[in-house]
């Protein structure tokens, strides 16, 4: 290589004796002498002189010390950079979660894991749930948090937290100003809900088991977002996850209402990512950052799912 050669060239221009950088670098002289008329053939010069006490660089043997002294400073400088710099800050990380889980705990989640992985770069991703499966059977997500479980056998599942759906409605609504509610009070008034058949589709039918054979779902929305807009805008009850909507009670925007006889539908959240490739140093420290807020929540054995054993522990 001609680096080597040149490193051959700035030794024997120390020594100005070619045995004595054949013993330093371990290598023959007569493999030296053969380099360096290597390298004399390659930049067209002659670059040293034989002289009784060994040899002596020519003017362009100094003039091309001079320059590949520099080249060879900087290469090193360059080589300790590289050594210590974390091998983390080349790493990156994508992470996706469908509505509920990215607006309350894949925040936290992601503030908790930059906090010890300053260096590696996050992507956030949210959508419907099948919009982060399409994610992360492609590898452009490698990590989520989904609403309701997946039916596809290439992806992980693991039980992550729980939500229970609630009524809500603007604090000038007729039924926000009642006291008391039950269900006769939802037969005729309009609903708000999620497109799917996901908790709300099956909160849904359980009204309808309960009696209520004409629900009036008015309006369908793509996004929790969606439903909150419309509930303000006056068009109907809406109904989401209780999580979702904390900020919005908290100011008075919205109010929750409890329906007498009502049933009480809980949904749960998972964790899931693709078993067909192995999980990035990154994403197994962020898998341990979700298991540890699951436990702290108290929810890791609530899941109707079971577990699978080759799963990182």
């Amino acid at each position: 290589m001609l680096l080597d050669r040149i490193e051959l060239f700035v030794s024997v221009a120390k020594h100005h004796n070619l045995a004595k950088t054949a013993r330093e670098t371990h290598v023959s002289a007569s493999s030296v002498c053969q380099r360096l008329k290597s390298l004399e053939r390659q930049f067209g010069t002659k670059l040293y002189k034989k002289n009784k006490e060994g040899i002596e660089l020519t003017d362009a043997g100094h003039t091309f010390l001079s320059g590949v002294t520099e080249i060879l400073a900087e290469l090193e400088s360059l080589k300790k950079n590289l050594s210590t710099k974390p091998e983390s800050a080349n790493q990156s990380l994508s992470v996706g979660g469908t509505y509920n889980p990215s607006a309350k705990h894949l925040p936290t989640a992601i503030a908790a894991f930059k906090r010890t992985h300053p260096e590696i770069k996050v992507s956030f991703w949210t959508g419907t749930r099948t919009h982060i499966e399409n994610c992360l059977r492609d590898f452009e997500v490698e990590i989520a948090l989904i609403q309701s479980p997946s039916k596809n056998p290439q992806f992980h599942l693991e039980p992550f937290a729980l939500d229970t759906l609630t009524f809500f409605a603007h604090p000038t609504h007729p039924l926000a100003k009642k006291k008391h509610l039950d269900l006769t009070d939802l037969a005729n008034t309009p609903l708000i809900a999620r497109e799917g058949k996901g908790t709300t589709g099956k909160m849904l039918k359980k009204l309808e088991a309960r009696g209520l054979q004409n629900l009036n779902v008015a309006l369908r929305c793509g996004t929790p977002n969606g439903v909150k807009a419309a509930v303000k805008n006056q068009m109907g009850i809406g109904i989401l996850f209780c999580d979702m909507l904390q900020e919005e009670f908290a100011r008075k925007d919205l109010k929750p209402l409890k329906f007498s006889g009502a049933p009480e539908l809980v949904g749960h959240s998972y964790i899931i990512f693709n078993k067909k490739k192995p999980l990035s140093p990154a994403a197994t420290d962020f898998l341990k950052v979700l298991r540890a807020m699951r436990n702290e929540n108290g929810s890791e054995n609530r899941g109707k799912i079971s577990l699978e054993a080759n799963v990182p522990q």
